[in-house]
């Protein structure tokens, strides 16, 4: 189908995509690359914010653990050089300053294939094994933004920063053996949860380098918001959407405003409807998980809750359910005075 023009879209939905194209860091940053993405259908502009949001971290305390089967011995003789970075992860401090500098540089690269070695505005381990990797060093002389060789590879839960793997950069050169032995880590951790005998496959991946259920999500995102846009204007459907629930802030209920501001919006990776009168979210899509994915999305069914105001990009995408006959460490660096 033929990018639509940008003036013909419908006002909220303008507006929705002027903020995702505002928010993506893209390169180059000119004017023709702004061109690019104001062509771009509603759904590609989804999937490349989809795909640089899940690479940022929301700043909360998480317990640290390690999985067994990641050499985890490797971890313990490297306590004390990762302590200060665990300390930070434990104390819910900013994860920024320790993840690639492209995630804020290169959220989008819009370059001419022919110009660039690798698409650097998608992390593929993120996207095909669901880790993040961070760097541990200390900002000092010579090392300014306190880049390292040793890599921590993690998956960032909830409540959660399972440490999976330590390795380096080598990690990202194909056919290099050190690649090769973080894939057959990756793929015991992905085999965890699977009976024996019972065959799996990694997250699936588009020939473009995005992730296929990312793409699904985009595509779903985009249908159900030209469907439900024309009806956020009715008066009726609008009280319905505050009258069908309780919705409290504080212990206080939250009313219908006379004038509702009713946007387009991501919370986190949830879909939805912002009223940014009474910053009251109403939830078209969670995001879903593979087997939801696989075969359709529920029946929609509208949720909602307030929020405090435009929140910062959040939790990263989880992949996989956890099993809870596997047995993690908890590493409590907090009270490690050794």
């Amino acid at each position: 189908m033929a990018p639509q023009n940008i003036t013909s879209y419908p006002p909220r939905i303008q507006a929705f995509r002027g903020q995702m194209i505002q928010t993506i860091p893209r390169v180059p940053n000119d004017r023709q690359s702004l061109a690019e993405m104001q062509a771009m259908p509603t759904r590609s502009l989804i999937l490349a914010y989809l795909t640089w949001l899940v690479r940022l971290i929301p700043a909360k305390p998480r317990k640290v653990t390690i999985w067994y089967g990641g050499r985890p011995w490797e971890l313990h003789a490297m306590r004390h050089k990762l302590r200060p970075f665990m300390l930070k992860v434990e104390a819910g401090e900013d994860l920024a300053p320790h993840l690639s500098d492209e995630v804020n540089t290169k959220g989008i690269d819009l370059r001419n294939p022919d110009r660039r070695s690798r698409r650097q505005d998608i992390d593929m381990v993120l996207t095909r094994d669901g880790l993040h990797h961070f760097h541990i060093g200390t900002p000092g002389p010579g090392n300014p933004k306190g880049r390292s060789d040793v890599l921590v590879f993690a998956e960032v839960l909830e409540e959660e920063f399972r440490v999976i793997a330590l390795s380096d950069h080598r990690t990202f050169e194909r056919e290099s053996k050190e690649q090769e032995r973080f894939f057959n880590i990756c793929l015991s951790y992905m085999a965890k949860d699977v009976p024996p005998g019972v065959g799996f496959m990694a997250n699936l991946v588009q020939s473009s380098g995005h992730s296929f259920m990312f793409t699904v999500f985009a595509d779903k995102c985009e249908a159900e918001m030209e469907r439900l846009d024309p009806f956020l204007d009715d008066q009726a459907i609008i009280d319905k959407l505050y009258n069908g629930q309780p919705i409290e802030r504080d212990g206080q209920p939250i009313s219908r405003p006379s004038s509702p501001l009713l946007t387009w919006y991501f919370d986190d990776l949830r879909f939805g409807i912002l009223d940014k009168r009474t910053m009251v979210f109403f939830c078209v899509f969670p995001y879903f998980h593979g087997s939801e994915c696989i075969g359709g999305f529920k029946e929609l069914v509208f949720s909602s809750h307030p929020v405090s105001g435009i929140r910062s990009p959040a939790p990263p995408l989880i992949l996989d359910s956890l099993n809870d006959s596997v047995e993690f460490a908890e590493l409590r660096f907090s009270s490690d005075q050794s």
